[in-house]
């Protein structure tokens, strides 16, 4: 399945469209090279495509996808990644406090902003010239809608990882940056909502499959609704994206219009989820594709990251790096039954490498639910598998959260979600007046290796209690702190701080 939409990202020359800076006031573009950029319909289309390549696939070696299988898949109790050596996902997995020179926490601050700096362009840009450039008014509305909605994305991704972040809603000379001080949470909310809700009335509900990767509708639905379902959660006592607003309803109203619409279903088989592609993958609902292998297309290495190198030399697959096993969490293994589909697909528990330098048997578990040796390319950068930042199971269960909490629709319909999920997992339907613990426990078999499981436990205001017990159980070796609820949050990059002194506080907790 070919993704067009990011192949003409690709082919931009960097001048003015792309920063490699670190510091947020080297950001802005230069006024006399986008004046001459954008002339063409065409122009404008390369300018919204870059701004999809950047706010789904980073700036260099990580994408969104390689993000939250680092931060928050790693960082969870899916997962007990201590290592002898000194790696970036050591810090992370053990909670350390000197992290905020970590590749993984800059990456993460740093392509958020040059996206929103993409998207603030292009905004303008369609405001000063979009009457004379676009001839049909609807190519001009579906282009700011798009560009919103990745602006909002991009804020709401900062948020979950940084707390109170500089919002800057207009592009800004390097002056004007500098004097930008972090924005209260409330009020970085306030425009993605704004940005969320203005987007979707001019969003299609579905794109054919040269268009395939464009957000739609409903995948700027399910944005919205985990936006409030966030808003709705316990603080956890830190300044954070968690403010216990109690919009439940809000959430479910917004999830239930993507199942009202008939256009996504819960796929039959767990293993075709992640190897049918595109529209004919009717679970798709917000997805990053990826093709490999053909001229100026983006390729991804995002399986790599919980990878493990004599796994892969035991498909065939060498010279992915050198990668160290990220231990699966004994407990989490435990959740599962011997019948269960999701660990029989989604996780390796013996394999054998026949020759070479890992020849052996092996018997430590690693996760490979996206790992499939038919979609290599030409290197461990160069993976033809999308990722699914939401997918209709999970927006049926966060129908069922919100349900829990109050927002709408009825227990039985909580059950009859479960049970539907357990269904395709081949383990009893047997889910009677499931309680909200009981459904992150589902979710945490449902949906690991997806980069779902931190985001949870911080919605359920259990996070620094389960994690500690899940310390206290597995780290025999006393590496990872105690959790506390300044670990929540992520700091903000040394390189941000140092940049301009005294403009950014750093987040409590961080050295």
């Amino acid at each position: 399945m070919k993704k067009y939409i990011y192949l003409a990202a690709s082919a931009l020359v960097f001048f003015a469209f792309t920063s490699c800076n670190d510091e947020l006031n080297q950001l802005p573009l230069s006024q006399g090279t986008i004046e001459n950029f954008y002339a063409t319909p065409g122009d404008f289309v390369q300018a919204r495509n870059a701004t999809y390549s950047v706010a789904f696939h980073g700036m260099g070696t990580y994408g969104y996808a390689n993000r939250v299988l680092n931060l928050s898949e790693v960082r969870s109790d899916n997962l007990l990644a201590t290592t002898l050596a000194s790696r970036d996902w050591e810090g992370i997995n053990s909670f350390y406090t000197s992290i905020s020179s970590n590749a993984y926490v800059k990456e993460a601050y740093i392509s958020n902003y040059n996206a929103i700096n993409k998207a603030n362009q292009l905004l303008e840009k369609i405001t000063e010239k979009g009457d004379q450039i676009f001839t049909n008014p609807a190519d001009k509305a579906a282009m700011t809608a798009e560009a919103r909605f990745l602006r909002a994305f991009c804020y709401f991704d900062l948020i979950r990882w940084f707390g109170k972040v500089p919002l800057m809603e207009r592009t800004m000379t390097a002056t004007e940056a500098a004097k930008i001080k972090r924005t209260p949470v409330a009020d970085v909310y306030k425009l993605i909502i704004s940005d969320l809700e203005l987007a979707i009335p001019d969003l299609l509900p579905a794109y054919d499959a040269a268009n395939f990767g464009r957000v739609t509708k409903y995948g700027a639905k399910s944005l919205l609704g985990l936006v409030y379902m966030t808003r709705s959660s316990p603080t956890n006592g830190i300044d954070g994206a968690t403010l216990g607003l109690n919009e439940w309803d809000k959430a479910y109203q917004q999830l239930s219009d993507i199942k009202n619409s008939g256009l996504y279903k819960v796929g039959e088989d767990y293993e075709a989820i992640f190897k049918v592609e595109g529209n004919a993958n009717l679970e798709n609902v917000l997805t990053i594709p990826y093709t490999q292998s053909l001229p100026l297309a983006v390729g991804g290495n995002f399986m790599v990251e919980l990878g493990y190198e004599p796994y892969f030399a035991s498909v065939n697959l060498s010279a992915q790096g050198a990668l160290e096993s990220k231990q699966i969490s004994a407990g989490f293994l435990n959740l599962f039954a011997a019948t269960d589909k999701r660990k029989i697909f989604g996780i390796a528990t013996s394999y054998t490498v026949e020759t070479g330098t890992y020849k052996g048997s092996y018997t430590l578990p690693v996760f490979k639910k996206y790992i499939d040796p038919a979609r290599y390319g030409n290197g461990r950068e160069d993976w033809g598998v999308d990722f699914m930042v939401t997918r209709y199971t999970d927006v049926l269960m966060l129908m069922a959260e919100c349900t829990l909490h109050g927002g709408g629709g009825s227990q039985a319909d909580v059950d009859a979600i479960v049970n539907q999920v357990r269904t395709r997992a081949g383990v009893p339907a047997d889910a009677v007046n499931i309680t909200l613990d009981q459904l992150f426990t589902e979710r945490r078999k449902e949906f690991f290796s997806e980069g779902t499981r931190w985001f949870d436990l911080i919605r359920s205001g259990k996070a620094v209690a389960i994690m500690n017990a899940w310390k206290a159980a597995e780290d025999t070796e006393g590496k990872i702190r105690t959790i506390e609820n300044n670990s929540l949050l992520y700091p903000i990059p040394l390189s941000e701080i140092l940049a301009v002194p005294g403009l950014y506080d750093q987040n409590p907790g961080y050295d």
